[in-house]
């Protein structure tokens, strides 16, 4: 069977159309959108603008009359479709809340209510409805002539309209949560949408909501007849619970079940050609004047027809020895066969590490530990009788030995913690130095923010005097052998690299040029959602075409507005770093691949240019390529009838698919079923690579092959990771600044020690 991509070509007959045309302003903008948004298409193009008449006897403004093919101008094509599609929506009983992409509910259609056991009343306000999603964009796959598309995409979006005097009537405690308004915006034709304008902190004795973290130009009271909690999924569970009591449980399993067929790909695909049937049987025009059809989604198998062309990249090969002839294509088997990459020159062999615990658990700490480093028996797992043998940390990462002391903290809290990490730094100013902190923490650690938090108060200290933290969970870690037998060996390959270590490199075709591949993240310093005062801090991770892991940066935080010149002068320090370092010489040839978090603008890829024209006398070629998770495609394999025992990654792809849209933009499969989590997880989105057009190395190609080649090296797990490490490690970066930032103790230089140069936050 052929594999499908959700777009639809837009198909229609050549055919020319008259507009208007006049000069563009901000003002003139404003005022054309105010007069002619019912009668006309209005649209920018650089410094004009374009008034698309939709009716016989639309006025005119008195601009420039011109003629137009359609078929020559995509763009506006485009425009006219999506104007066509939304017009009809606003004539059925939708529910819309966006123009770009054409978002809609379906409010008859609540999936809640038909959760409900027929002797239970349903209580109103309290939803979960079909989302659906419908865009638009020129593309030409396989390099053929470009066409407009159509993406149709179907989720759910949880609602909840009672008022918060309608939820403290029926007894339950807002404090905490996020209220906000039904507010409309500039288009009278949407629907209202949720706009938070604050955090309850108490209920007065008044009746009114005290607010924190207040929206500028709010008050910070407000009444509760006036405002609603935000909805989602969550809180929504935990208003189910409380509204239904003994039969929420019954009605949340209802729910996940009727819900999932809006995720897996087999359900969701059938919904999807329905909505497409539908809408291809609907009298559409461009325009009012210009009949058009929407096609069948693309595949690669339809012949004289719009097709998509989807490839396999070879599996990435893991390579275990400097002098080559070492590799596996399993990264796993590989370290088994062969030991770590570096376990020649690796040090130190015998690593000190203090151990942080709760007195009450020393001797289930003790056990988890002992199978850690000396590994555990072979356990089974699937079936036919496999088995798997986690050898431990010593054994497998060829470690002499490791030798352990223990701290105890009293109890769970952050004082008891703080007096056994004061104890712990002690000893190692006293004896020798500390190569590692393992810290035991529970589960519920995870429910406490900043202060409140031993593991990130423990993780601040450790990092601040250069000591890699890896943590554990006694639920995790408490269990069978047979269940925790991958988390354990997980562990120990994010151990070993924390410790300076590196388990594989990638097996590459070595270019004429110097390669280096460089991420571009960010994390965001705030207290609050609303607040002001958010800051940002870059980081800068630098990659050889190997996927040997060179340098990473941290920026100090500043502004927002400020964010990109701050990252931009620490790639500068950068790439000096790097020239040092590889000796390049003059004339060589240079090429830097970025992989950056978000799209890269004119101005920011010119200031790129000019850092990289300022390293000398070289033959510089670059690749800026955006790395993004949120785009409207779906890939699906009708084939793939899903992985393992509870059939996980249904209509999946196999890792390692990729297809290229048109000369900048591929999509890349990084999960495929086998790397699914859980079933109901569904089908898993392929990453969508968007080469800027200055780019002056263009091959694609290449490009989505070495993006997947990068995302199987991650050493925080043997499984692939969902984003190529040079964002995923930024991520991962990001994640843990952003926690450690409400530590009151935490200061950010803390990673200009000898740690920045380490993989500290796996």
């Amino acid at each position: 069977m052929p594999q499908i991509l959700n777009v639809a070509p837009i198909l229609f007959d050549s055919a020319f159309i008259n507009i208007e045309k006049i000069p563009y302003s901000d003002t003139s903008f404003e005022s054309v959108q105010n007069t002619y948004r019912t009668s006309h298409l209005i649209k920018r193009k650089g410094d004009h603008i374009f008034l698309v008449p939709l009716f016989e006897d639309s006025p005119l403004h008195g601009g420039d009359i011109i003629s137009v093919e359609l078929k020559e101008d995509l763009s506006l094509a485009s425009s006219l479709v999506r104007d066509a599609i939304y017009k009809h929506l606003l004539l059925q009983n939708v529910h819309l809340t966006r123009i770009v992409p054409i978002t809609y509910l379906r409010p008859l259609n609540n999936i809640l209510e038909s959760c409900i056991p027929d002797t239970i009343k349903f209580i109103k306000g309290l939803g979960v409805y079909p989302k659906w999603e419908i865009d638009f964009r020129v593309i030409s796959p396989n390099g053929k002539t470009p066409f407009v598309s159509m993406t149709l995409n179907v989720s759910v979006a949880p609602r909840i309209t009672m008022s918060c005097q309608s939820l403290l009537s029926a007894g339950i405690n807002l404090t905490g949560y996020y209220v906000g308004t039904s507010h409309t915006g500039k288009r009278p034709d949407l629907k209202p949408h949720f706009r938070i304008i604050g955090r309850v902190v108490r209920i007065l004795d008044t009746g009114m909501l005290e607010l924190d973290d207040v929206r500028e130009g709010m008050s910070n009271q407000i009444d509760p007849v006036e405002v609603y909690i935000e909805p989602r999924q969550d809180i929504l569970e935990t208003c189910i619970r409380h509204f239904y009591n003994d039969q929420a449980s019954i009605i949340l399993d209802n729910l996940a079940a009727k819900t999932a067929s809006f995720h897996v790909g087999d359900s969701k695909l059938k919904k999807l050609n329905i909505a497409l049937e539908h809408l291809q049987k609907v009298d559409l025009k461009l325009a009012n004047q210009i009949p058009f059809r929407i096609g069948n989604f693309l595949s690669d198998a339809i012949p004289d027809y719009p097709t998509i062309k989807v490839d396999t990249v070879e599996k990435p090969v893991f390579v275990f020895s400097n002098a080559g002839g070492k590799n596996s294509e399993y990264n796993d088997l590989g370290l088994q066969r062969y030991g770590p990459y570096t376990k020649e020159s690796f040090s130190p062999t015998k690593p000190n590490i203090c151990v942080i615990y709760q007195n009450s658990k020393k001797g289930q700490v003790e056990t988890i530990l002992h199978k850690f480093l000396n590994g555990i028996p072979p356990v089974e797992y699937g079936k036919g009788g496999k088995k798997f043998e986690f050898t431990g940390l010593k054994t497998k990462f060829y470690l002499q030995e490791c030798i352990l002391s223990f701290f105890g903290a009293g109890d769970d809290t952050v004082i008891e913690y703080n007096k056994a990490i004061t104890s712990a730094l002690q000893a190692g100013q006293n004896g020798p130095k500390w190569d590692m902190a393992i810290i035991q923490i529970d589960n519920c650690f995870r429910d406490r923010y900043g202060n409140d938090n031993p593991y990130l108060i423990a993780k601040s200290r450790f990092i601040g005097q250069g000591i890699p933290v890896q943590e554990f969970t006694m639920e995790s870690l408490g269990l069978p052998d047979s269940r925790v037998v991958w988390s354990l060996n997980n562990m120990a390959l994010a151990t070993y690299a924390k410790l300076g270590g590196q388990p594989w490199l990638l097996a590459a075709d070595k270019p004429i040029a110097h390669e280096l591949v460089i991420g571009i993240g960010s994390s965001l310093s705030q207290n609050s959602r609303l607040g002001q005062k958010e800051r940002m801090i870059g980081i800068t991770t630098v990659f050889t075409g190997d996927g040997n892991y060179f340098i990473n940066n941290v920026s100090a935080a500043v502004p927002a507005d400020e964010y990109f010149d701050t990252l931009l002068a620490n790639l500068r320090n950068t790439m000096t770093s790097i020239q040092k370092s590889f000796n390049w010489q003059p004339r060589d040839t240079v090429r830097l691949i970025f992989h950056a978090f978000k799209t890269f603008k004119e101005k920011e890829a010119d200031v790129v240019k000019q850092v990289v024209s300022e390293l000398g006398n070289y033959n510089v070629e670059f690749s800026f390529i955006h790395v993004a998770e949120t785009h409207p495609y779906l890939l699906f394999d009708p084939q793939q009838s899903g992985f393992g025992y509870y059939k996980k990654g249904i209509h999946a792809p196999e890792r390692g698919k990729y297809l290229q849209l048109s000369e900048h933009v591929s999509l890349v499969s990084l999960t495929g079923p086998q790397e699914v989590k859980q079933a109901d997880d569904g089908l898993p989105s392929p990453v969508q690579l968007i080469l800027h057009r200055d780019s002056t190395f263009k091959d694609l190609t290449y490009l989505s092959k070495q993006v997947l080649r990068f995302g199987a090296h991650s050493w925080r797990s043997f499984l692939p990771a969902s984003m190529p490490v040079t964002i995923y490690y930024s991520q991962l970066m990001a994640q843990m600044l952003s926690q450690l930032n409400e530590v009151s103790s935490w200061n950010p230089d803390n990673l200009y020690n000898k740690i920045s140069s380490t993989r500290w936050f796996l």
